[in-house]
């Protein structure tokens, strides 16, 4: 499973361990349901920023949305190397995507 399937997972997970529904979610983050609903369905992409927001609104950390807990660990990471980790998959991401924007506003 990758990162962005393990995000979308626990974004519902967690929404649903504490009883709230999307727009209820929503409306702790101070954003419009229908981007709970994108980003539940894959097609959002949140900034940190707004990932940090879900993880408040959601009492748990940041990292925990990216937690695969289908994944057989032999140690549990630390969460400062599981961070680091989640941070480079992001960003490598990111990278390729805006890589592929610009070689599209080049032709």
């Amino acid at each position: 499973m990758d990162l962005d399937q393990i995000f979308v997972l626990n974004v519902k997970k967690w929404r649903k361990k504490r009883g709230f529904s999307q727009k209820l979610l929503a409306e702790r983050c101070n954003a419009a349901h229908s981007y709970i609903r994108q980003i539940e369905s894959g097609s959002g992409h949140p900034s940190f920023t707004f990932i940090g927001k879900l993880a408040k609104a959601l009492d748990i950390e940041a990292y925990q949305l990216f937690y695969d807990e289908t994944a057989a660990y032999d140690e549990k990471p630390s969460q400062t190397e599981y961070i680091r980790s989640i941070k480079t998959d992001f960003l490598e991401k990111m990278a390729c995507e805006l890589d592929s924007v610009i070689d599209k506003l080049k032709r």
